[in-house]
């Protein structure tokens, strides 16, 4: 917004209006208020100083307030331009899309420098001047470019059908700081993305929900002029679960089949969809139809969502549609089959097209009957538990309750394209996938795989219906959320091993006999959240401003979003003189440091300066620190010998190379067993501890183990034991050779290297200092901390004694509160990053080559 005064009185008050702008671009805006209040008593009535007001209002979450304030502007003076701006922002927040629309560009005819303004309606409407599309005429024959055939998917070519397997990969969108609705909107970055897989031989792409008129139009311009390498696209329907698990709700059934019809007119290149909160808009001219190799609809559908919906509409069903037919199934597959026939309906009436369609489907809802795994009430027995115990959160997610089967579907005689069924399929997840006798037991031609054993079973159940593993992957990720036999988990895997096991998967998956596979996913998406974790990024809406280590869901992506600017940050074992740039912490005492302290996005980065002919052998480090109120926390280290006036929470223990862990003060471990408890006189109930940091002086520090894998029962009665991982390990090496390195001793440039996940010292949103602090009564509360306080100690490992500390102890032998510095690093609110093909995208390039 301009701060030029528009007003009759405006010479009398250009000075204060000036200071209230001033303060305003500095983020004080209880200053700025105080001065446009100020501008208002002298210019009683004067549009700048509502306006002024407005933005303020605007920008403390007073949209309403700001709203009227610019309307009272308006009503005098419409020719006002950053009135409407304002507007424009207003009703974009108070959801009415239309007139944000029409007051940005208002405003930017009124002014048309407003850069500001004109980046922010980009973003909102980026194709709000395009012409609309031209008029489609209805082919008078049938369009069919896909099809299936038996187990396999076809395509047409020029000299008719041909065999198709799918090499694809999920494209989700979200750069770091966005939110999966936040679409990028220039089609450069798209056919930037678009040449890269089909570089790395992907012949097919598949999209979750509608993007921005860019990712067709550069789709479509990368199709036309490379047409040996066409990149297929499989388009999905996106819809959330039915409210009360009513699928046949009317509203939201109404929006799901509103949607559907929406795609189908993007992919034809015949949409102009109006701007809506978390969702793409614009004018989509680019016929896209041409490439599309079929439609998967919906989402992973909870199972406890299909056990009520099957439970409420009791009895067998069948569905018999123009182009999908189902004799005798559940409630859920007749409703299934209707959508699906729904979709292909519309397509075929209004473009004269069809091509093969499938629902998403996922391990927890296949027909296939898994011994190991146990329904809630199965469950409950075993466990000698009442039959009516509630469940805790009031959701139970059963693994093996009910299903949806695909093959119970077929297609008319009217339906030349045919039908296939789509799966997410991951190697650690559902447990019976681990544990299942016959998968464990189970072969590839590469060796022991539980994986290939359920893929056999699952194909063998599907047969003459192609198979399509339309999700599948391990993340990079420090952190781990579900371990599985053959070391393929759900995280824990450095970018190498990552590589070689998605590799082996793509292979698994062809030799298995389904028609394809997807890799999941094209790129980190620093919005996800694990179940591990996300009770710990707090708040939720921030997480997409940094990069979780420890959460496996942020690590899947082909393309890294790491943290940082490229070729600027430390790398453990890299160039030393990165680390002695860090802005130094402690000034040098007892014959080590400066220590130094910095981050970015990720991590949290400390360099210390060693003596070059420092022995592991007979001596190690600690890194003691405390992340927040000095005054709680473990006041003895080295087993209690060593008394500090700060109170730590985190101790790293650095030992022989590639020896490590950091531990944990046992009140604030989040994870720790002692943290739940079962209460006496409420059966069966679990009470959740608080995590939060209290005063103690007992030297005790526990480890950071975490149970991943939760005891259950199989339906025999067999009991499989919960399984978990020390998740404080710290790995020692440079980053060249693992990603997941944690720290490095460089002897040639005599420094200590250590980096840090945030998530790891119980940071729950490092972009505003924001660290875990609960109380009795109130779960996953939190506290702004003021900074760290980071204490350095040499041991001799022979009897432990203490040869040097950083900063240096009195000579009481305590180490003073005073002597402590804080370290605090800088907010942010647009996180820095930089992107980075990961190691498996040569390793399916090689696969997907032969």
């Amino acid at each position: 917004m301009a701060a030029a005064a528009q007003s009759p009185c405006a010479p009398a008050t250009a000075a204060l209006a000036a200071e209230a702008w001033t303060a305003y671009r500095a983020d004080s805006l209880d200053l700025a208020s105080e001065r446009f209040h100020a501008v208002e008593r002298l210019c009683a009535g004067g549009p700048d100083a509502r306006v002024g007001l407005g933005f303020v209002a605007f920008r403390q979450n007073r949209p309403a307030e700001a709203d009227l304030l610019f309307h009272l502007v308006l009503a005098s003076d419409s020719t006002y331009a950053d009135a409407w701006d304002g507007r424009a922002r207003t009703a974009w927040r108070l959801g009415d899309t239309s007139a944000a629309v029409a007051a940005g560009r208002r405003a930017l005819r009124l002014a048309p420098e407003n850069a500001d303004l004109r980046a922010w309606l980009d973003g909102v409407a980026p194709d709000r001047d395009r012409p609309p599309p031209a008029s489609r005429t209805r082919p008078r024959r049938l369009v069919l470019v896909s099809r299936t055939r038996g187990d396999r998917f076809e395509v047409r070519g020029p000299n008719g059908w041909k065999p198709f397997y799918v090499q694809g990969v999920n494209l989700g969108v979200a750069l770091p700081g966005r939110f999966p609705a936040e679409f990028p909107t220039d089609s450069g970055l798209y056919a930037g993305w678009l040449d890269t897989l089909a570089a790395m031989h992907a012949n097919t792409v598949r999209v979750y929900t509608i993007l921005p008129p860019a990712f067709y139009r550069a789709l479509r311009g990368w199709n036309r002029t490379n047409p040996d390498r066409a990149l297929w696209l499989i388009h999905g329907v996106w819809t959330e679960l039915p409210p009360a698990n009513a699928f046949d709700d009317g509203t939201w059934k109404a929006e799901f089949r509103r949607e559907m019809r929406r795609v189908a007119d993007v992919l034809h290149g015949a949409a102009a969809l109006a701007p809506r909160p978390g969702h793409a808009a614009g004018r989509y001219d680019a016929d896209v139809a041409p490439w599309t190799l079929g439609y998967i609809i919906g989402r992973e559908w909870e199972p406890y969502a299909v056990k009520a919906y099957d439970e409420r509409m009791t009895g067998p069903r069948s569905f018999h549609g123009r182009y999908l037919s189902m004799p005798r199934g559940t409630a859920i597959d007749a409703w299934m089959a209707e959508q699906c026939d729904y979709l292909l309906a519309y397509e075929a009436t209004t473009y004269n097209a069809i091509r093969p369609v499938a629902y998403t489907n996922w391990p927890t809802l296949d027909p296939l009957n898994h011994s190991t795994e146990s329904t809630a009430d199965e469950e409950r027995r075993w466990r000698k538990e009442p039959e009516d115990e509630a469940v805790p959160g009031g959701v139970s997610h059963e693994e093996d309750a009910v299903s949806l089967d695909a093959i119970l579907v077929r297609p008319t005689a009217l339906n030349p394209a045919g039908w296939f069924a789509s799966y997410h399929v991951y190697p650690y997840y559902p447990d019976f996938m681990n544990y299942d006798p016959g998968y464990l037991a189970a072969r590839s031609s590469e060796g022991p795989s539980t994986y290939f054993g359920y893929l056999r079973d699952l194909k063998r159940h599907h047969a003459g219906v192609p198979l399509l593993v339309a999700e599948y992957g391990v993340p990079s990720s420090r952190g781990l959320a579900h371990l599985q036999p053959q070391g393929w988990h759900h995280g824990g895997h450095d970018e190498a091993a990552m590589a070689a096991i998605d590799a082996r998967l793509t292979r698994e998956i062809r030799e298995s006999g389904a028609a394809g596979g997807i890799v999941f996913a094209w790129m980190d998406e620093w919005f996800k959240k694990n179940w591990i974790v996300a009770n710990y990024e707090i708040p939720a809406d921030h997480t997409p401003r940094w990069h979780n280590a420890m959460d496996a869901e942020q690590h899947f992506g082909i393309l890294a979003q790491r943290a940082g600017a490229s070729n600027r940050g430390p790398a453990l074992g890299g160039n030393p003189a990165r680390w002695m740039a860090l802005p130094e912490l402690q000034p040098a005492a007892g014959g080590m440091g400066p220590l130094r302290a910095g981050q970015d996005e990720a991590y949290v980065y400390l360099a210390l300066p060693l003596a070059g002919d420092f022995n592991w052998d007979s001596l190690d480090v600690q890194l003691a620190l405390d992340t927040y109120a000095p005054a709680l926390g473990q006041r003895r280290l080295d087993g209690g010998a060593l008394e500090s006036g700060v109170g730590f929470e985190f101790l790293a223990e650095l030992r022989s190379p590639g020896d490590g862990e950091l531990a944990i003060t046992p009140d604030y471990n989040p994870y720790a067993p002692e943290s739940w408890i079962l209460r006496g006189d409420d059966f069966g109930r679990f009470y959740r501890h608080p995590a939060g940091s209290l005063s103690r002086d007992d030297g005790r520090f526990d480890s950071l183990f975490v149970i991943t894998n939760r005891a259950r029962y199989g339906r025999d009665g067999t009991f499989f034991p919960a399984e978990g991982y020390n998740r404080g390990r710290l790995r020692f090496g440079r980053e060249t050779e693992s990603t997941l390195a944690d720290w490095y001793h460089d002897v040639e440039a005599g420094l200590l290297e250590l980096r840090l996940p945030w998530g790891l010292l119980n940071v729950t949103d490092p972009s505003t200092a924001t660290v875990l602090a609960e109380r009795e009564g109130a779960p996953f509360a939190t506290t702004t901390t003021d900074g760290f306080r980071i204490g350095t100690v040499i041991r001799r490992t022979v009897d432990d004694a203490v040869l040097g500390t950083l900063p240096a102890r009195d000579p009481n032998g305590r180490w003073p509160a005073a002597a402590f510095r804080t370290w605090r690093w800088p907010t942010w609110t647009e996180p820095t990053s930089h992107a980075m093909l990961k190691p498996v995208y040569d390793s399916l390039r090689a696969t997907w080559s032969r």
